[in-house]
């Protein structure tokens, strides 16, 4: 596949992984010279007419999905037998990889990452699109620290599919929700369960379950209770460990109801740490508590350990009444932050420090502010609000991209009605081109290129070829003037004879453009060609036409008729004129207001 072309511009240029249903290679859009993402499926796939139809569809549902954690989905095509999908390259590694590297994952980094999948996901149930594959190795990390989450509409067509348990699925049942391992029917809760998985493996650093074969891990999700992940990691603080044992509840009906509501409790745990932080210290101390009481002699009395037991539960109940009181009734009121313009991460930061939570409410396009930047809050900056009061953030998605139709080879005039039409700006740029005058030759940017309205298009437009001096002609047969314009690009204009004492009959004698003017190529160039020598020289002759009687500034037409035939000169009277005219002998008439006067020379 190395070096092989698809679609007439997707170049292989090397692989860079290999899935249960594809293989990965990077690749290059060599139209409009891009890093992509291009993933082959396997032959066992593409030889299955159900599964294929399925996977387009799937696929093209999955490219109108536009989020910034979701890998955008570019083309889908098929060519050799070789079917294939053409995404967004993410330079970066995948979440497994990166949790093969640090074995767990710090704590905030972690809830971080799961509400960034959360918001993906819920973006896709919004589409009534399922993933139905989330795991680490779905997950990509950019270089900028944003997730995003590929193959959705891929798993879908899988699991359509017959295909029985093998090892290409071992990675993916590991997160399989217990409807999928069962072969129920699938929907938003099983995704959501996944991404409790995976928030767990961040966390402890290891799946849940594990066997020998995908068939006795499958089995693990239906039957087997769910392992506390506190007792794998005991810094997980004990609101996030709720949120995982929600997530992946047996019955999908216990589980969150979407993702949307996932993560706003992930949001929560990231920007309310004071509360949370000392729930888990009272926690632990209740835990540290028991475990001294385990290690005094085992001699005591049943009825005295559950004295103690009661103690600190009544004393635990009391700490906790008494922070719940002071979270009612006495909150301070604290100022909010102007966070409109930051990063998502940065915006939550502000507030948290502010003793304020935070709820994304929308997502929306925008041409001025960046993607994953804040476009509005509410309450707004300034506002005196309580402590622990939700700010509700509307984000950008970004610009509202328009794909720039391909205009090369059209007319100006119809290449900038069709670009205006689609919201640009259009900049025309001339340039010396051997295309006809008036085409555009290039564009930028050009076709494919999906760029927000109002943005610049810039049009080179031929005018024609580069200007070059005409050569002497003169002295030349007219076959041999012929070959030079041909050669030239010019056009042959008008030929006229007329005698000529210098050159042979048959040579160029005279002309128009003259040598050394310059040219383009498809001018036409005029020849007089000799006839040979003429009659002799004919005398030329001069008459001064008194004007005394004319008035100053009266026009005077002068009509010459001689051996060179009739020409007509226009003048303002001055007092006297000179004229001179004439080959042999002839009539003059001149003319000025009602008066005409003829007169013979020589």
């Amino acid at each position: 596949m190395i070096g092989k072309i698809l679609g007439k511009r997707y170049q292989v240029v090397e692989k860079i992984g290999d899935g249960g249903t594809a293989f990965v290679f990077k690749g290059m859009d060599n139209l409009l010279n891009r890093h992509v993402t291009v993933k082959v499926l396997r032959p066992e796939y593409v030889s299955d007419l159900d599964f294929v139809r399925r996977f387009r569809r799937e696929a093209q549902a999955a490219a109108s999905l536009s989020h910034p954690n979701i890998v955008s989905i570019y083309d889908v095509g098929e060519e050799d037998g070789i079917r294939y999908i053409v995404m967004e390259y993410i330079q970066g590694q995948s979440l497994k990889e990166l949790i093969d590297d640090l074995g767990r994952l710090p704590i905030r980094m972690a809830v971080d990452y799961a509400c960034q999948i959360a918001h993906a996901l819920s973006k896709a149930h919004k589409h009534g699109i399922i993933h139905r594959d989330i795991k680490p190795h779905n997950i990509l990390i950019g270089e900028d620290g944003r997730l995003k989450v590929t193959d959705f509409g891929i798993a879908q067509a899988v699991t359509a599919s017959t295909v029985t348990y093998s090892d290409a699925f071992l990675g993916s049942v590991h997160y399989f929700s217990p409807e999928q391992a069962s072969g129920g029917q699938t929907d938003e809760k099983s995704d959501i369960y996944s991404l409790g998985i995976v928030l767990y493996e961040m966390m402890t650093g290891k799946v849940p379950y594990s066997g020998d074969s995908p068939v006795s891990v499958a089995l693990k999700h239906i039957q087997e209770p769910f392992p506390k992940p506190r007792e794998i990691n005991a810094q997980i603080p004990l609101p996030v460990e709720r949120i995982i044992r929600k997530a992946v509840e047996k019955n999908p009906e216990n589980r969150y109801v979407s993702a949307r509501e996932m993560s706003g409790e992930l949001s929560n745990y990231l920007n309310g740490r004071e509360n949370l932080a000392a729930e888990q210290a009272l926690a632990s101390k209740i835990e540290q508590t028991e475990n001294q009481g385990l290690n005094k002699k085992r001699s005591l009395q049943p009825i005295h350990k559950a004295a103690i037991i009661a103690a600190l539960l009544m004393i635990a109940l009391l700490v906790v009444g008494l922070l719940m009181l002071r979270e009612y009734w006495i909150v301070p009121d604290v100022e909010v932050p102007a966070v409109e313009g930051e990063l998502l991460s940065q915006a939550a930061s502000i507030l948290s420090e502010a003793g304020l939570a935070h709820r994304v409410a929308d997502q929306v396009v925008s041409d001025i502010v960046p993607s994953g930047h804040v476009i509005s809050q509410s309450p707004a900056a300034g506002r005196v609000v309580k402590e622990g009061r939700e700010i509700e953030l509307v984000l950008s998605i970004g610009p509202d991209l328009v794909e720039v139709e391909d205009v090369v080879g059209k007319m100006v005039r119809e290449a900038t009605l069709l670009l205006e039409g689609q919201g640009f700006e259009v900049e025309v740029l001339e340039r010396h081109s051997e295309e006809v005058s008036g085409t555009v030759i290039a564009q930028n940017p050009g076709r494919g290129h999906r760029i927000s309205r109002g943005s610049t298009v810039t049009l080179n437009v031929s005018i024609g070829g580069r200007p070059f001096p005409v050569r002497d002609l003169r002295g030349l047969n007219l076959e041999d003037a012929k070959k030079w314009l041909e050669l030239f690009g010019l056009e042959l204009g008008f030929v006229a004879e007329d005698s000529s004492n210098t050159f042979a009959a048959g040579q160029v004698i005279d002309q128009v453009p003259a040598a050394g003017e310059l040219v383009q190529a498809g001018a036409s160039v005029d020849l007089t060609i000799s006839k040979g020598p003429g009659q002799p020289g004919l005398q030329r002759h001069e008459i001064r036409i008194p004007t005394e009687d004319i008035p100053i500034g009266e026009e005077v037409t002068v009509i010459v008729r001689d051996a060179s035939g009739e020409r007509t000169e226009k003048f303002r009277s001055t007092g006297a004129q000179i004229i001179t005219f004439g080959l042999g002998s002839g009539e003059v008439e001149v003319r000025w207001q009602n008066n005409v006067e003829i007169r013979n020379f020589p």
